[in-house]
């Protein structure tokens, strides 16, 4: 057994029931609770981890060019979509041989070749891929405060002229976004799409001159939001049934759920906006921290009080910090005057995810009316057991 499973369990057979819950969790057959204590160290509950694709349109007239940076681990076979991985270190890939960096350099363009399509007026248009990194000598690859390897890419497109629409088709994996910014004199406009989807450039009328696209609808950040939570956000899930499994009641559920997204939104624009900075491993450790602690909390409570409150608005803000690692990194440079739009659309995203994950717990819950307090009790322990297990994983990964 497990040291730390032994003294849980010789603690929990021992303290006396200070609450209905509690006596309810003491009847529970102890080999269920010592079974779960003994391997729940070997759990390996994966988080989210939320990669995107983020490139500027640039328009002139010998050319249409999108220009980013791609993390080099997302580009290489290898390491693409391992869960968990991590990022391939700039000092290092700067000092491969030749060999490695011509490898790199192929990779990356076949993958990029997989994951995008360029049509205009519904037909393919070829384009053609440049890594100026590669032309400095020694190689030099953009500076990143995390010492992440990434490579400077431009996709040119030769402009054709003639009436028609310029689209980009996004062919990336289930958790992935490509999001481009398109500059338009003093207001650049913010362009994501999910897997599946195409983004439209510029449109071209009669006279074949370039008109201005409308822009993106505010669903495409309610969705990402929502996708941020639901499917990809299982800590956050769990997190938020801790609030159902305390009191399945709507009139505090809601209240503490809009409390959380009250918190995190603040963490989120102030990271967002450079205000804040937090070491994102912190975070993530903190992060599970949290999830344990409402687990656990709901064993030796019954109520929704003042504690609770306070606990769900400092979780919110340590939540919030989490979010923006992500949705940071998708907004890359994009200046401060068109953030409102994203920054709303995801936080709504995130509150409708949370209340969908309410609405399921209780159509779960229903037929287990008669052993709501054992259920109620096996769910807390299992979300505190989660939690501790993302605990560990994180502190030592």
């Amino acid at each position: 057994m497990a040291p730390w499973g032994f003294f849980c369990w010789i603690r929990l057979a021992n303290r006396p029931p200070k609450n209905i819950l509690a006596a309810e969790f003491m009847r529970l057959p102890k080999l269920l609770i010592l079974l779960a204590l003994v391997f729940s160290p070997m759990m390996r509950l994966q988080g989210h981890q939320v990669a995107s694709v983020e490139l500027e349109f640039l328009e002139s007239e010998t050319t249409w060019r999108l220009a980013g940076e791609m993390d080099i681990a997302y580009m290489l076979p290898e390491t693409r979509n391992v869960p968990g991985g991590l990022p391939l270190s700039r000092a290092a890939v700067m000092k491969y041989p030749n060999q490695e960096l011509a490898r790199i350099r192929t990779e990356t363009e076949n993958t990029l070749r997989k994951l995008l399509r360029i049509t205009f007026a519904e037909n393919e248009v070829p384009w053609r891929v440049e890594f100026p990194d590669f032309d400095k000598e020694p190689l030099e690859l953009p500076p990143e405060a995390g010492d992440i390897a990434l490579l400077s890419v431009h996709l040119d497109i030769p402009p054709v002229a003639s009436p028609g629409e310029l689209k980009i088709h996004w062919a990336g994996e289930q958790e992935t976004e490509l999001i481009i910014l398109v500059e338009e004199g003093d207001e650049p406009r913010i362009l994501a799409t999910l897997p599946g989807g195409s983004l439209t450039l510029l449109r071209n009328d009669a006279t074949s001159a370039a008109v201005v696209v409308d822009r993106p609808i505010f669903w495409n950040w309610i969705l990402s939001g929502f996708r941020h939570v639901i499917p990809l956000g299982l800590d956050h899930m769990l997190f938020i049934l801790g609030f159902f499994l305390l009191v399945p009641k709507w009139k505090p559920l809601l209240g503490q759920s809009l409390l959380f997204t009250t918190a995190h939104s603040v963490t989120l624009a102030l990271a967002v906006l450079g205000y804040v900075t937090v070491p994102s491993k912190f975070v993530e450790i903190m992060i599970a921290v949290s999830i344990a602690w409402i687990g656990i909390e709901n064993l030796f409570t019954q109520k929704v009080g003042k504690r609770r409150l306070i606990l769900v608005f400092c979780f919110g803000l340590l939540h919030g910090l989490g979010f923006a690692s992500v949705l940071a990194g998708k907004l890359g440079d994009t200046p401060r005057e068109e953030l409102l739009k994203p920054l709303l659309g995801f936080n709504l995203g995130v509150e409708l995810a949370q209340i969908t994950v309410l609405c399921t717990a209780f159509l779960i819950f229903w037929p287990l009316k008669k052993w709501q307090k054992k259920a109620q009790i096996v769910g807390s322990v299992f979300v505190a057991l989660a939690g501790l297990g993302w605990m560990v994983e994180r502190i030592f990964s």
